[in-house]
């Protein structure tokens, strides 16, 4: 969520939709309108301090952490990761968590 509020400029959009999947899990869905990543890049910010180094995105701070650790805590969980990104339109991370990680709510 930082990440789209970081790289979405003045008038664009985010979205955070969170929803049961068919099979018990939950799936956590960010998407924005802002800068969006290089496909060429993708795997590359996903890496621990990778970046993407453009003018656009060199003035915000950060180490390159937030996209790598996340895709690790989902994984560690057996959940699955999955960004999707173009350069003008955007970009969306899809987080699943399998159902065996979901704790019921109280009847």
């Amino acid at each position: 969520m930082s990440n789209s509020v970081k790289f979405t400029p003045a008038g664009g959009a985010i979205t955070i939709e969170g929803m049961l999947t068919d099979d018990g899990g939950i799936k956590i869905v960010v998407s924005d309108t802002g800068l969006g990543i290089p496909e060429d890049m993708l795997e590359r910010v996903l890496q621990p301090f990778g970046q993407v180094s453009e003018t656009l995105t060199r003035n915000k701070e950060g180490t390159g952490l937030g996209l790598p650790l996340a895709k690790s805590f989902i994984e560690l969980h057996d959940g699955i990761f999955d960004l999707t990104s173009k350069v003008g339109s955007g970009t969306t991370v899809t987080l699943e968590f399998p159902a065996e990680r979901v704790v019921p709510r109280d009847e």
